[in-house]
């Protein structure tokens, strides 16, 4: 047993003379969602010798398991597909993000009898409770090591910082269950991987919400005035529900506040196949391998949750709480405020479910597979058989280093499969998306706040298109514009509204939470600030190092979105390696490597060029010679100069490090002022 499991299990022996508890370790991780939970396992691999990760509840995995959001969201194609073949994803599969679904596919074939048992739209579902098996069994090889402590209920209070108020030293937690009961935990390193931002709200450091005007950042898509986009306007919350087949009627008692009439005249789909097929966990009718009863997610813009203007009942319990509680943004609210809207979401679903099994029911014809059999789940031993928590698509952004811009991410000539108009120098995790609002508008049926209501578009804050190019997530984005000590690691991070639109799903929150926790890793063994790294090529590459490691059978990280690069090639490193430092010629539409396509004379030439501006010093290495695929090129190449000193930018200091004229807080890739930030001019 580690020594921080004895301290604490010997304080909580004691709590009734010490409601205090105290412990010390490198990194402190708030927060048990899948970003924080990909963040420790990432630093503990890249030998992170203490980490503690503190979560309000038991459960781990976020969108995976605590939020039921059990239709794994990844951006895929169903469209133009070869015969047999289902889904297809712009971006392949990487580190973390592949482990678990590996792991999920495993689960389901040996639970239900199928890997992939939903036959759904998406490419893989889960079980809501074998998510959080998941994320438990992915993390308790590090736990039985001593490298990770888990501590489940308690949530962040205060937030422990230097004299002077710029480093995060640590924090203070009360417990869920006894409000009498705190801990404190001081770290070297903070990472804020709560699905609100609570670290980041209580660290002082700064934060946005809300929409971005276009005033601030000059977005196309951003709107221009304040008037019609509130700041309480955010990305709505869902309660999704997880409904089990059944061979009898287990109609739910009708939801306070129901009213039919929200859910019949709904401008979205509410025939009973949209319900029934669009997100299915597990198909035992049309797989003959399953072996387990029908289970289906509902999570339907029906149910969305918007913010922008609160009803009447929730508006009269946020003011008995506090006054002004309610025209607050929801990121604003204490945790007692954000439960008071919490429930009134939970009616919203509810009142679905009912109307699926009443109303709907009544209309239909062929009653086989009516939703008068189903079951809510009782897999999360909640009370009213709900997930722990809404599915959460926005949170507070932190006001980062940099603060990534709907324009950088745009794929080159609006096509969203060339890469992003900016691939950032520092970039340590790859996405693509379209920019995704669900309805953010609360719409009144009468005209009223206390009447009935459903969640409509605003415009300009709907889904796609536009679409993101293939994009990359930059290491300043992580890091607070002037706090030290502190990383986000999962919705809170540093970017644009709009951009937050994109970048929410579940291997996208994954990727980012595993490369913050490389970063944090990098950090703590160079005993430097994380802010340091994004301007140190050297420490850049030592974090894509870890991101890459392929030793254990990890599975290493997309570095640079290709679409035909597996993590299985045998130059999958090489290929990422170079492309992420920029060493490779690449055009803004050459999203295909080809990597067993005959490397010509005039390519090799072209990559030696691009290297050699990447060294310390000019070198003269011998070029690969014979026959080879450009990938077998790639692997020999990197071979080669991998451990070659990497050129330290020839820049200052700051605030506009390559004196091209523009700050490093607005400058997309401030080490380099002669491409103009543009991907279609790094060829120049």
């Amino acid at each position: 047993m580690s020594l921080f499991r004895l301290v604490l299990v010997f304080l909580l022996i004691n709590a009734i003379h010490s409601p205090i508890l105290f412990a010390e370790t490198d990194l402190l991780i708030v927060g048990g969602t899948e970003g924080g939970c990909a963040a420790a396992i990432q630093a503990a691999r890249m030998g992170v010798s203490k980490i503690v990760l503190v979560n309000d509840i038991e459960w781990l995995g976020g969108q995976f398991s605590a939020e039921a959001l059990s239709a794994v969201d990844e951006n895929s194609n169903t469209t133009g597909l070869a015969p047999g073949v289902r889904h297809q994803v712009p971006i392949p599969r990487s580190g973390l993000f592949k482990e678990a679904v590996e792991r999920i596919h495993r689960i389901n074939k040996e639970k239900y009898g199928h890997p992939r048992p939903g036959n759904t739209r998406v490419n893989t579902t889960v079980r809501p409770a074998d998510g959080n098996r998941v994320f438990h069994e992915m993390i308790q090889p590090y736990v039985e090591s001593g490298q990770i402590e888990v501590v489940s209920h308690y949530y962040p209070v205060e937030v422990l910082k230097s004299p002077d108020g710029i480093v995060v030293r640590g924090v203070r937690f009360q417990s869920t269950h006894d409000p009498g009961q705190q801990m404190t935990v001081r770290a070297s390193l903070t990472m804020d991987a709560t699905e609100w931002g609570e670290v980041v709200k209580l660290s002082g450091a700064a934060y946005e919400f809300g929409p971005d005007l276009k005033s601030k950042y000059g977005e196309p898509e951003a709107p221009e005035s304040r008037e019609e986009y509130p700041l309480t306007d955010m990305n709505p919350i869902t309660y999704t529900m997880v409904i089990v087949e059944t061979s009898e009627e287990n109609v739910i008692p009708k939801p306070e506040g129901y009213d039919p009439k929200v859910y019949d005249t709904s401008p979205y789909p509410r025939d009973h196949n949209f319900f029934y097929t669009s997100r299915r966990v597990i198909d035992q009718y049309n797989l003959e391998d399953v072996r387990y009863p029908d289970v289906i997610l509902l999570c339907s813009p029906v149910q969305d949750y918007p913010f922008d203007v609160l009803p009447q009942n929730v508006v009269e319990a946020l003011e008995a709480d506090e006054s002004g509680a309610s025209k607050r943004n929801i990121v604003e609210m204490t945790r007692k405020q954000r439960e008071i809207v919490f429930e009134d979401a939970r009616l919203q679903s509810l009142g679905l479910l009912y109307w699926l099994q009443t109303s709907l029911h009544d209309r239909m014809e062929d009653k086989s597979h009516s939703f008068r059999r189903f079951r809510l789940t009782d897999e999360f031993g909640t009370d009213d058989r709900l997930p722990w928590k809404p599915y959460v698509r926005e949170s507070l952004r932190l006001k980062a280093m940099y603060m990534m811009k709907q324009q950088d991410t745009m794929g080159h000539e609006g096509n969203s499969q060339h890469f992003a108009n900016v691939m950032y120098h520092d970039g340590v995790a790859c996405w693509q998306f379209e920019y995704d609002f669900h309805p953010t508008r609360r719409e009144f049926l009468d005209g009223d706040s206390s009447d009935p209501w459903q969640a409509k578009f605003r415009k300009l804050r709907n889904w796609g298109p536009p679409f993101s190019g293939r994009a990359n997530f930059p290491i300043r984005s992580l890091i607070p514009e002037e706090v030290d000590g502190l990383l986000s690691a999962e919705k809170n991070l540093g970017y644009s509204s709009i951009v937050s639109s994109a970048i929410r799903l579940h291997d996208h929150c994954m990727a980012v939470g595993q490369a913050c926790g490389a970063v944090a890793a990098v950090a703590l063994s160079k005993k430097v600030q994380p802010r340091e790294i994004p301007y140190d090529l050297c420490l850049i590459e030592d974090v894509r190092e870890g991101l890459c490691s392929v030793k254990d059978e990890m599975e290493p990280v997309v570095l640079w979105p290709f679409k035909d690069v597996e993590t299985d090639h045998p130059a999958f490193v090489s290929i990422n390696r170079l492309a992420a430092r920029q060493a490779l010629p690449i055009e803004p539409t050459e999203f295909e490597f080809k990597p067993d396509e005959v490397a010509t004379e005039t390519w090799k030439q072209r990559v030696v060029a691009k290297t050699q501006p990447t060294f310390e010093e000019k070198v003269n290495l011998e070029i690969p010679e014979g026959s080879l695929t450009r990938g077998e090129f790639a692997k020999q190449w990197w071979r080669a100069i991998k451990e070659l000193p990497v050129k330290s930018p020839t820049s200052g200091d700051g605030p506009d490090r390559d004196n091209d004229g523009i700050l490093d807080s607005e400058d997309p890739l401030p080490l380099d002022r002669d491409n103009n930030n543009r991907m279609d001019h790094l060829e120049e």
